[in-house]
């Protein structure tokens, strides 16, 4: 009895389970880092009303962690290097969030729309040592 429960339980799990099992295909979203176009595509929802369905919720977790994760390194790396504070390119006061760094990079896009074509990373540096130059005892 117990030999033919087996194959019968496999067969049910067999009908019973579809035959792609796997997560739906989401659209290919832009490098975040190639530009700030695609900075801007992926970010443009983040600190703004509406719903949000898994591809808006996808969109800005990518922004913002990219964010976070840039500008820790950005900042970090005055820090390994030993660089003095007032030397630095940017420091950001503790407490700034990264949605306040994300309106930054937008506010310095829309005020310069002519360089949304630079690498990211470029946009963040310059956008970021300008709203928060380092100041000798700051």
């Amino acid at each position: 009895m117990r030999l033919i429960l087996v194959p019968a339980l496999l067969g049910i799990f067999f009908v019973c389970v579809p035959a792609s099992s796997g997560q739906k295909s989401t659209p290919e979203q832009p490098d975040i880092s190639r530009s700030g176009l695609d900075f801007l595509e992926i970010c443009s929802s983040v600190d703004s009303e509406g719903t949000r369905d898994a591809v808006r919720v996808q969109r800005e977790a990518t922004c913002l962690g990219w964010m976070q994760g840039f500008t820790d390194g950005f900042l970090v790396y005055g820090e390994l290097l030993s660089v003095p504070r007032r030397d630095r390119m940017a420091c950001v006061p503790r407490g700034v969030t990264t949605i306040q760094v994300v309106r930054v990079i937008k506010k310095y896009l829309a005020d310069n729309p002519g360089k949304a074509h630079r690498p990211t990373r470029y946009i963040a540096s310059i956008a970021l040592a300008g709203v928060f130059p380092c100041r000798a005892g700051r």
